[in-house]
C-alpha cells in the first residue's frame, strides 16, 4: 500500500508534467545526457548552443551587458560578484521579461548580504530536473519519503498539502532539544517506506551528538539516501550518519541564487561531479582571472546558463575549490572550501584548510565549536563544553604546526554557538579578513 502510494505520487507529477508540455521531463533527459555522455560530439553541440544564446540574448537585452555585444569570447566578459550586481541590479534584469510574471529566488543574507535574483520559467523547470537528477544519483526517487531538516520559520514554510503532495516531513534545525531530536527520530522509526535525509551537517552533528550519548537503538532509522547541503560536512558527520542510518552521505553544493552546482553520487562518491549540463564553470586564480591548473585551489565562478531573466554570466560564487581534471570526463572539484571571508591563513599569510579545526573535537568533550581568525596571528576557539573537559595545551601544540609558531590561541567557553538567520552555524569564520576587507 505505501509502495503503492509512492507510485501513484510518481506517476501524478509526471502526467502534471505531460500535461504543461513536458518541460520537466526534456530537461531531464537533456541533463542526464550531457553528464552521463560528456565527451561526446553531440554533448558539445548543445552546451556551445546554451551559452551562445546565453550571450546573445545577454547582450541584446540587459543595460549591463549591451556593452559586451559583438563578443568574440565569454573572457570578454567581466568577472561579476553579488556586489556588482546588487549595484546595478536593475541593469541586470532582461527587458523581454515582466517581472511580475518571474520567480524570485532569495538568499538568507547569512553572508551579510541579503540577495535576490529573479528566474523565468524555463530556470525554474531546470531548476526541478536538475534537483530530479542529482537526488536519483544519490539514491532518491520521486515520490518517495523525504525527510527535510531545514530552518522551516515562516519565511521557509511551505502549505501542509505541498508537503504531502510531494511527500515531505519537515523538522525545523531550530528544533534541537533533546525533546526535539527524541520526536524526530521516533517519527522517522514510524515510516515504514522508503526514505531519505535531506539537511544541514551541523544538524546532523546534532542529531548524532544525540544517538550517541542516549545509544539509541538504531533500528528502524535506516534510510536509502543522505545528502547534505548549505555547510561543509565533517568526518564525525559523515561516518555517525551512515553509521546510524545505513546509508551513504552525499554532500551537495548549491545556491539560491543558481540551484544545483555540484555533487556527490553513488558512481562520483570521492569527488564533486559539477553541473555541466546547466552551468559553465570557471576555477580562477585568488587574485587574478587566470584558470587555475588541476590539483590547485581556485575561486568558482559560473555562467548560469538558463536564467535569461536576470543572467549572471562569470559569477563568482564568493567560493573556493580544488579543481581536478578528468581523463575521460568533464573536470571536476576535489574539495569545497566556502567563502573566502571564511577561509583561515597562518601567521605565514598560507592558506589553511578549514576541515583540520574540526579536530580540535578529538581533545575536548565539547558538543559545538566555533574557530575564529581574530588578527593576523591570533585566533580563538569558542566552545559549548566546560574549560576543564577540554585539554588546551595540546590544543595549542597540535594547532600551532598549522597556523605558525608565533600563533597565540585564546578559548572561550560558551552554553551555545548561535546559528544565522539562515539557521547555518559557521563553524570557521574569519573577522580579521573581514575586518581589511570594510577598510
Amino acid at each position: 500500500m505505501i509502495n503503492m502510494l509512492e507510485h501513484i505520487r510518481r506517476i501524478a507529477f509526471w502526467t502534471f508534467d505531460y500535461l504543461k508540455g513536458t518541460p520537466i521531463r526534456k530537461n531531464y533527459k537533456e541533463i542526464k545526457y550531457i553528464l552521463e555522455n560528456p565527451k561526446s560530439a553531440k554533448t558539445k553541440e548543445i552546451r556551445d548552443a546554451r551559452l551562445s544564446n546565453l550571450l546573445t540574448h545577454s547582450t541584446n537585452t540587459c543595460n549591463f551587458y549591451k556593452k559586451y555585444k559583438g563578443y568574440k569570447s565569454l573572457n570578454e566578459f567581466p568577472v561579476i560578484n553579488k556586489n556588482v550586481v546588487l549595484d546595478n541590479y536593475e541593469d541586470f534584469k532582461s527587458s523581454k521579461f515582466n517581472t511580475n510574471k518571474l520567480h524570485k529566488a532569495s538568499s538568507s543574507g547569512s553572508t551579510g548580504i541579503p540577495f535576490s535574483i529573479f528566474h523565468n520559467e524555463t530556470k525554474k523547470n531546470r531548476n526541478t530536473a536538475d534537483t530530479i537528477y542529482f537526488a536519483k544519483a544519490a539514491g532518491y526517487n520521486v515520490g518517495e519519503k523525504l525527510i527535510y531538516l531545514k530552518l522551516w520559520g515562516n519565511n521557509h514554510a511551505e502549505s501542509k498539502l505541498k508537503l504531502f503532495l510531494k511527500n515531505i516531513m519537515t523538522h525545523d534545525i531550530m528544533n534541537s532539544s533533546d525533546h526535539d531530536i527524541a520526536s524526530l527520530i521516533s517519527k522517522i522509526k514510524k515510516i515504514k517506506s522508503s526514505k531519505a535525509i535531506l539537511g544541514y551537517p551541523s544538524f546532523f552533528n546534532q542529531l548524532c551528538n544525540y544517538l550517541d550519548i542516549n545509544n539509541v537503538n538504531s533500528k528502524g532509522l535506516y534510510v536509502k539516501s543522505i545528502i547534505s547541503f548549505a555547510e561543509s560536512l565533517n568526518d564525525y558527520e559523515r561516518e555517525k550518519m551512515e553509521l546510524y542510518f545505513n546509508s551513504k552521505v552525499y554532500e551537495r553544493y548549491s545556491n539560491r541564487e543558481n540551484g544545483i552546482l555540484a555533487q556527490q553520487t553513488i558512481n562520483y562518491n570521492q569527488k564533486y561531479k559539477l553541473n555541466w549540463a546547466s552551468y559553465f564553470f570557471e576555477i580562477l586564480e585568488i587574485d587574478s582571472n587566470t584558470h587555475v591548473k588541476s590539483g590547485k585551489l581556485g575561486r568558482i565562478v559560473i555562467t548560469d546558463l538558463f536564467n535569461h531573466a536576470m543572467p549572471l554570466i562569470r559569477y563568482d560564487t564568493g567560493d573556493m575549490a580544488i579543481y581536478e581534471e578528468e581523463k575521460d570526463s568533464m573536470p571536476s572539484l576535489s574539495k569545497i572550501f566556502g567563502r573566502r571571508a571564511d577561509l583561515i591563513y597562518g601567521t605565514n599569510g598560507e592558506i589553511i584548510s578549514p576541515f583540520i579545526f574540526y579536530r580540535v573535537l578529538s581533545y575536548s568533550k565539547a558538543k559545538q565549536f566555533q574557530f575564529i581568525q581574530t588578527n593576523k596571528t591570533e585566533y580563538k576557539f569558542v566552545l559549548n563544553g566546560k574549560k576543564e573537559d577540554t585539554n588546551e595545551n595540546e590544543v595549542v601544540n597540535y594547532f600551532k604546526k598549522y597556523l605558525g609558531n608565533d600563533s597565540t590561541i585564546s578559548f572561550n567557553y560558551v552554553s551555545e554557538i548561535p546559528v544565522l538567520s539562515s539557521g547555518k552555524r559557521k563553524e570557521v569564520r574569519n573577522d580579521y579578513m573581514l575586518k581589511k576587507s570594510k577598510n
